[in-house]
């Protein structure tokens, strides 16, 4: 609710800025961190909320971004050629304040490993300071963060540069909309279908999502090498179901690597790992492109990136395979590590370590 209040208040504050420097303050600090905030704690608590069908129950609720994605710059382009950017940015405002709502309809849910907050005592500074001790001393999620770092760094490179490429191939601008709006279809149906095979096949979460990097990693290399409009939409299709598939599965897995209890820190981190990435990578394939004059390259870029994600998400796999990661011991993290009063169990949290 918070987040969603900061939301409306740096829309509002754009559409009376007075000028661009000022919308690094309200569009980009204030409405990001709102984003921020409503994005994990949007994933913290379907996470907390669903236990054997997790998969599915994600990708359905990240489905959401990706209807979002879709139909909002449709409605932004038309409400600035009705109304202009300075209204425009009230309409947004209107729809981002709407997460107070959605807030308020989830603020008493509580989960199976989670009390009701009304019940559970605040966290002490030297608890807290151990679970995130804890977090970063994890060497399997460690590398899943090295893994996701990789994979952000490629993820906008595409949607940068795809236009670009598609306009020295003689592609008209209509065919290269139609591209992402077949991506942005894909990625919603990738997701829910991913998703219900994952829970119903039972099929390996950290697999699928090393299959769908490899996948969308040599695809990314190959549309260097696409010329046809029909290339590039089936493109579109692949990076569409494979961005869908990395966005929902980045949550789970770390609950599968850290547990419910430890969620909230572990993907707070990781989200932040991503949010670095998200700043260099684009700008590093522009440079690459200009250097070499060359818009192919940056597809290469991103493709390997894309490749050294997925193996560094294969080798989360071959390490846990070592170990002896057995759903009870998850389970006891989950119950165990913080006691009723919120005080954090150290014997307990030292002897899961131990065992995972």
């Amino acid at each position: 609710m918070s987040g969603s209040v900061l939301i409306g208040v740096g829309m509002v504050g754009s559409a009376f800025a007075p000028s661009l420097h000022w919308l690094y303050l309200t569009y980009g600090i204030i409405t990001g961190v709102g984003f921020g905030m409503c994005h994990l704690v949007a994933n913290v608590t379907v996470n907390l909320q669903f236990d054997r069908r997790r998969s599915i129950a994600i990708a359905i609720a990240s489905s959401g971004s990706g209807c979002g994605n879709i139909t909002i710059p449709w409605l932004t382009t038309m409400w600035l050629d009705m109304y202009g950017w300075r209204q425009t940015f009230l309409l947004l405002a209107g729809i981002g304040i709407q997460g107070v709502v959605c807030g308020a309809v989830l603020f008493n849910i509580h989960t199976e490993n989670e009390s009701h907050p009304n019940d559970v005592g605040k966290l002490t500074n030297s608890s807290l300071q151990t679970a995130v001790g804890k977090v970063l001393k994890t060497p399997s999620f460690l590398i899943f963060a090295v893994s996701g770092f990789c994979t952000a760094m490629a993820y906008f490179v595409p949607y940068v540069m795809v236009p670009e490429l598609a306009k020295t191939r003689d592609v008209s601008p209509t065919d290269t909309a139609l591209i992402f709006t077949v991506s942005g279809a894909s990625s919603i149906l990738g997701r829910v279908l991913i998703g219900l095979i994952i829970d119903i096949a039972q099929i390996n979460r950290i697999w699928t999502l090393t299959i769908a990097l490899l996948i969308g990693g040599i695809a990314t290399i190959g549309c260097a090498f696409v010329y046809d409009k029909w290339l590039f939409i089936a493109y579109g299709v692949i990076l569409g179901v494979f961005t869908g598939t990395f966005g929902f599965l980045q949550s789970v897995i770390t609950v599968d690597l850290l547990g419910t209890t430890l969620l909230g820190i572990g993907f707070g981190f990781l989200t932040l790992f991503h949010g670095i990435a998200v700043i260099i990578g684009p700008p590093i394939a522009g440079w690459i492109s200009d250097v070499t004059n060359d818009n192919t390259i940056p597809f290469v870029y991103a493709g390997c990136l894309f490749c050294l994600g997925s193996f560094f998400a294969c080798a989360v796999k071959i390490r846990l395979s070592y170990s002896v990661p057995k759903m009870d011991i998850r389970k006891s993290m989950d119950s165990s590590t913080y006691s009723d009063n919120g005080a954090f169990n150290y014997e307990d949290l030292n002897v899961i370590d131990t065992k995972l």
